[in-house]
């Protein structure tokens, strides 16, 4: 049989709904994360949890503010290894409903909360659902996502964490101008709430995965979620939806025999996949990212905005980290995640560069320009950090991983942004105050050693099935079909691979007819009416 050309898919407006609708969830992590600011530039809630007043955050406070952000990165550690173990063992959706019930439980307690103590306790909550939807999304949304177009329709979840700094930002600088004291922080905190209902409201519409589904030999059910997710008016997609779903079969099936521990994942053959997403991952905060945007304030501060203004100029940092993200979803397609990831890690190390040379110079002094140009470069830095790095780092994380380890990958790489967190916050306060504008250094240091590492270690994932990613880390004999080599013939009748034995010693062009194109499922025509 003549050599045939691999059938391209199109681009299906279901596939990035339901990718979108998952990844909406990612907003209910952004804004809980982010609402705490604009809640401590606030004189009411200050002084109704006794850490300060309209003069501030008194001192000997301090470690308690620290807390309401500790609290929640505590949460992150029980939110992760939970939501893992669930999607594992019950499903996508079943974690996502997991995410949203404690999203629910944290926000309610955050709204009503009496006293501190309480916010303490019901933001560890909020942190167990928030951090639960930043492992649960990746996952999900590239398991659904048709390979050609997942960095746009798996890029959503880099959006949706933009959208939720974005609004939560807006949101408390809206209830900034109200006099009423108690809205001005409870409503935001109320606000919170909707992210999770909007994804409990649409969850029951969105289909459960079909590689978990064959991973737990549910052949049907998985089809047609295949099926729907490429269906057109012309049904012509079918041809390619038959093909991928035939290498997702043949895939699932040698997955299921392999072991899916957490100690497999540490194991010879995924090991540098470890390593990629945990070292992408610490990589990220390595930035300078956290540290710059709660250092930010003294720039502003010295240029004369006040706390109003402040939290103006904050929305408009967080409208950036949303635009961003968004735009550099449309690019990684174009593109690829290795040149976007590089743009972006360079254009950060000369961003926080200049910012340190300014700080260096011109901190503690009158000079105007020497500052607004250190405050430019903060904003020039998070256009590079949210187009360039916050927008492939989720939808590499969930492409690079196998079936059977696939959420415990991402969780183990979200657990490193957690750990990268805690630590750079933990010891940024001392360092500052040890050796100021120096401490920039180890971040332009690390990053720049980070850009190397990942110029050499980072294959490029575009457009390749997830099916296929073992082929990039030198795991050849664990990808069981390649797509190029599946061919439905125009009967739609009988499905053929090239011979696949791992030995290279079938000639490129042989072709050996496998199963007929309709294995166990129902025909293109039934399926439209589902």
């Amino acid at each position: 049989m003549a050599s045939v050309e691999a059938t391209k898919p199109h681009f299906s407006w279901r596939n990035f709904l339901m990718c979108f609708l998952i990844s909406f969830g990612v907003v209910g992590f952004g804004y809980p994360s982010a609402m705490i600011a604009p809640m401590l530039a606030k004189p009411s809630f200050l002084e109704f949890t006794g850490l300060g007043d309209e003069n501030g955050i008194h001192k000997g406070k301090t470690s308690l503010v620290g807390a309401l952000g500790g609290i929640f990165q505590a949460g992150a550690v029980f939110g992760v290894i939970l939501s893992t173990q669930i999607t594992d063992r019950y499903g996508r959706k079943a974690a996502m409903l997991y995410c949203i019930f404690w999203s629910l439980v944290g926000g309610i307690g955050i709204t009503a909360a009496p006293n501190l103590a309480t916010i303490l306790v019901f933001r560890f909550f909020s942190g167990m659902g928030s951090w639960g939807f930043l492992t649960v999304a990746p996952t999900y949304t590239a398991e659904l996502s048709i390979p050609a177009y997942r960095g746009l329709t798996a890029g959503m979840c880099g959006v949706m964490l933009g959208l939720g700094y974005a609004t939560a930002s807006y949101f408390g600088l809206a209830f900034h101008y109200t006099e009423n004291t108690v809205a001005q922080w409870r409503a935001p905190a109320g606000l919170s709430l909707l992210w999770p209902m909007i994804s409990l409201v649409t969850l029951p519409f969105i289909p459960e995965s079909p590689r978990f589904l064959l991973m737990r030999g549910k052949v049907e059910e998985a089809w047609k979620t295949v099926a729907k997710l490429h269906s057109s008016k012309d049904g012509s997609d079918q041809t390619y939806a038959r093909e991928e779903f035939y290498q997702m079969k043949m895939q699932a099936q040698h997955d299921q025999k392999q072991d899916s521990s957490w100690k497999a994942l540490f194991s010879k053959a995924y090991r540098k996949r470890v390593i990629i997403g945990c070292g992408l991952s610490f990589l990220g905060q390595s930035t300078a990212v956290l540290v710059i945007q709660n250092y930010a304030p003294i720039f502003y501060a010295a240029l004369g905005f006040n706390s109003k203004q402040q939290i103006i100029i904050q929305s408009g940092r967080d409208s950036i980290a949303f635009v961003g993200n968004l735009v550099g979803a449309f690019l990684l397609d174009r593109l690829g995640r290795r040149l976007m990831l590089l743009t972006g890690l360079a254009g950060c190390i000369i961003c926080v560069a200049i910012n340190a040379a300014m700080v260096a110079e011109y901190s503690g002094t009158n000079n105007d320009a020497g500052l607004a140009v250190g405050l430019a470069s903060l904003f020039v830095y998070l256009c590079f950090y949210a187009s360039c790095y916050d927008a492939p780092l989720l939808v590499v994380l969930g492409e690079i991983f196998p079936n059977h380890v696939r959420a415990k990958g991402v969780a183990l790489s979200i657990a490193t942004v957690a750990a990268s967190d805690i630590l750079y916050l933990q010891v940024a306060p001392y360092a500052f105050a040890a050796v100021g504008w120096k401490f920039f250094v180890l971040f332009i240091c690390v990053s720049a050693v980070g850009w190397v590492w990942v110029w050499f270690q980072l294959p490029e994932t575009k457009g390749v099935p997830l099916e296929e990613m073992a082929d990039l880390f030198g795991d050849k004999t664990e990808v069981m079909v390649h797509l190029a080599d599946v061919h439905l013939d125009s009967s739609m009748l009988d499905l053929s691979t090239k011979k696949q034995d791992n030995a290279d010693t079938t000639s490129p062009n042989e072709l050996e007819k496998r199963e007929p194109a309709n294995f166990h499922v129902e025909s293109v025509s039934s399926i439209k009416g589902h």
